[in-house]
């Protein structure tokens, strides 16, 4: 990835960690987001490196990612599975 490409990148992902904190809020889904995009500003930082430790670190971080993506993907499920039974009721 080309030295600007990196900078864009970081740029990007800062400015949607900062919209994304500027109001916390009780939504575990905005949480999830937060924390993706704080894994990604992660490995991109990572990928900085030259250590050999770095693939690691990667690999640490796209694992939490797919942990909190997984965690998002349920509770969307969920919350679409309670909206479509409270619909039933009414």
């Amino acid at each position: 990835m080309p030295a600007g490409s990196f900078t864009e990148a970081e740029n990007l992902l800062r400015a949607a960690y900062e919209e994304l904190t500027a109001a916390p809020v009780d939504d575990p889904l905005a949480s999830a987001a937060t924390h993706l995009v704080r894994c990604a500003m992660d490995a991109l930082a990572l990928l900085n490196r030259p250590e050999s430790s770095t693939a690691s670190g990667i690999l640490g971080c796209a694992r939490a990612a797919v942990t909190v993506a997984t965690y998002a993907l349920r509770e969307v499920d969920g919350r679409d599975r309670r909206d479509r039974t409270a619909g039933q009721r009414l």
